[in-house]
């Protein structure tokens, strides 16, 4: 097995980073790792684990004006520096599904800045996943329907569970 340790990362507004987090989470624990789920909301120091080769390191957020929300790149940032750790960044965009079409949100460059600031950092950046939950851009179009949400829920899982496999 590559891994034997799973530490996720995630900034979450409407829980939908987070449930992606719990979702890679799940797949990692029957996969036999040992898993952290940390949010960094309200941080004040990088709290980081020991980091070996077996270490993967993931970080999950939404998407921020094309951008990841400054308080993740700024989280990002303050890790230290490492050698041969692999890590993996997840970033919700807001979806939609109109009829039987899934549209995907707008993440623009959201995940290179953090990809180039872990690769400075020494981290292998080994997965770059967009995520395409419901949107919350209620100023632009209306609100979502439980039902429709709820498919965009269902096909979010197979993509995660696809991804973090």
């Amino acid at each position: 097995m590559k891994y034997s340790q799973l530490v996720i990362y995630y900034f979450s507004g409407t829980g939908n980073a987070r449930n992606a987090a719990i979702w890679i989470t799940k797949v990692a624990k029957e996969k036999g790792l040992q898993t952290q789920v940390i949010n960094i909301d309200r941080f004040n120091i990088v709290d980081v684990p020991e980091l070996t080769e077996k270490t993967l390191i993931g970080f999950c957020s939404p998407t921020h004006g094309f951008n990841l929300p400054p308080i993740v790149l700024k989280f990002i940032s303050k890790f230290p520096k490492v050698k041969n750790v692999d890590a993996f960044i997840l970033n919700t965009r807001g979806g939609l599904k109109l009829h039987k079409f899934f549209l995907p949100g707008l993440s623009g460059v959201a995940q290179l800045l953090p990809a180039l600031i872990l690769w400075l950092k020494g981290f292998r950046v080994v997965g770059m996943q967009p995520l395409d939950l419901p949107s919350n851009w209620l100023l632009l179009h209306p609100g979502l329907k439980e039902k429709i949400i709820n498919s965009i829920y269902e096909r979010c899982k197979v993509i995660v569970y696809s991804f973090a496999t």
